[in-house]
């Protein structure tokens, strides 16, 4: 079974979300704002505005934008922790 692009980069935003929250609330005990704690939910978005653009050039960019989304993930926790 092969799984489509969008379902790909959506796993991973579900994913970041649910680190996000969980390491921010119990590991850095930190309140994330609205804009900060979306924040992989924003890149999400992004992609699905963009993914037919990018598409017709021939290239499926699922892995950029997943990879975005764990580098958003993380600075997002990095800055919060300090």
């Amino acid at each position: 079974m092969k799984l489509a692009d969008e379902v790909k980069v959506s796993i991973v935003t579900a994913v970041c979300v649910l680190a996000l929250s969980i390491v921010a609330k119990y590991a850095i005990e930190a309140k994330l704002d609205f804009v900060s704690q979306y924040g992989p939910v924003w890149i999400y978005i992004a992609y699905i505005i963009t993914k037919d653009r990018t598409k017709q050039r021939g290239h499926s960019m699922w892995l950029f934008w997943a990879l975005a989304e764990i580098v958003a993930t993380i600075a997002i926790l990095v800055l919060y922790s300090f």
